[in-house]
């Protein structure tokens, strides 16, 4: 699971949401890898899974209201990327913070075939972070 905050969430005509803009995958000035939750790290169903893991990044960082998540498979990034050349490799690598982070590592930076790519095969689902309600007090 990524976050996604709203500025790089693809919309259409009328501002609705319809996916993940290829720039929600780009890497930052110095980063090596892509910074992602690992949602089985969590236990319950799918959508605890999903709960624990949108409270783990609220926990962690500012999340904006209009923001979402984007939910790929390891599987899919793994061939998404090779077809476009790159073999990256997905790793937990916990943090004091956040047990479930993890990385997607070698993935080239600036290749916006490839970012697109994962924005629409292989990060195909969305979840809205006002869709998420907040843990009860």
């Amino acid at each position: 699971m990524r976050y996604v905050p709203w500025a790089r969430l693809r919309k259409d005509e009328d501002d609705n949401v319809v996916g993940f803009l290829p720039q929600a995958f780009e890497l930052r000035k110095g980063e090596e890898s892509l910074s992602v939750s690992w949602l089985e790290y969590f236990n319950g169903d799918r959508n605890q899974r999903i709960r624990e893991s949108v409270n783990m990044f609220r926990k962690t960082r500012e999340i904006g209201a209009r923001s979402a998540y984007a939910i790929g498979n390891v599987l899919r990034i793994k061939e998404v990327c090779s077809a476009k050349g790159a073999r990256v490799r997905v790793v937990c690598d916990p943090l004091k913070e956040n047990p479930a982070h993890s990385e997607i590592r070698r993935l080239p930076p600036n290749d916006l075939g490839l970012l697109d790519a994962l924005a629409t095969q292989a990060f195909v689902d969305l979840v809205r972070n006002a869709g998420v309600p907040e843990p009860a007090a």
